[in-house]
């Protein structure tokens, strides 16, 4: 797996979820409410990385159902990360290491939520933006906290837990048939997310993410599809060191 990071086991708090909600209107609630359009927000960012942890701060853009940009800077200079999926590829250039990643958006996004068979731009997607996902079947309800889980015949599983006031995402949790964690993540919802805290050990990779105010965007298509610049390694999701 390529080692650009260090999973970090950050403290955050828990999300804030009413145990009495009931599931099933959760999700009926979630069903019903529109798509967003485009939206972008800036946002703050604790990571950690293999070199160190550090502080920065980027924009997300966000274009339902399969399409994001997220651009990561650190206190100065242009960005030091830049990660676009136009729904059908997933590019990465990570500036420090000239190093640009590319592959097959559900292959690449799959390989780091552990979805394989889904169609993981759209997982992702709906995960940016703190909406219940899709995972092509019905998911069974839980009733406390309330929310869904889905579970393969082979043991692996996501679930999720609802935020009764928005029927979005308060948490996310993704295991393979070992039991081995892929996704832990637990977010601070409203209309869009306002703070939104993973663990990707897929990746070793963890951050703890504050959003300020999201806003319309109007995005070209361009803005998704990353060009390798001139010289960079380049390697698959899966390649390392």
């Amino acid at each position: 797996m390529m080692s650009l990071w260090l999973l970090a086991a950050c403290p955050r708090p828990e999300p804030t979820v009413s145990l009495q909600a009931d599931p099933a209107a959760l999700l009926g609630r979630a069903r019903a409410e529109a798509v967003p359009g485009p939206v972008y927000a800036p946002f703050s960012a604790s990571v950690t990385t293999r070199d160190n942890k550090f502080n920065a701060s980027g924009t997300l853009l966000v274009v339902a159902p399969d399409r994001f940009r997220l651009e990561l800077k650190g206190p100065i200079g242009p960005p030091q990360l830049v990660v676009a999926c136009d729904g059908e590829d997933l590019r990465a250039y990570v500036a420090p290491k000239h190093l640009f990643v590319e592959a097959g958006a559900d292959e690449g996004l799959a390989t780091v939520l552990g979805v394989d068979g889904l169609d993981a731009a759209v997982l992702a997607t709906s995960l940016l933006l703190g909406r219940v996902p899709f995972m092509g079947v019905e998911p069974a309800l839980v009733a406390s906290p309330p929310g869904l889980s889905w579970t393969r015949p082979d043991g692996a599983s996501v679930s999720v837990v609802f935020d009764a006031a928005t029927a979005h995402l308060a948490a996310a949790r993704a295991v393979d048939a070992a039991g081995v964690l892929l996704l832990d993540a637990t977010w601070e919802a409203g209309a869009f997310p306002e703070a939104l805290d993973v663990q990707l050990p897929s990746l070793s990779t963890a951050a703890s993410v504050k959003f300020g105010q999201w806003q319309a965007a109007s995005p070209v298509d361009a803005a998704f599809v990353l060009v390798k610049p001139e010289g960079a390694e380049v390697r698959g999701i899966g390649d390392g060191p």
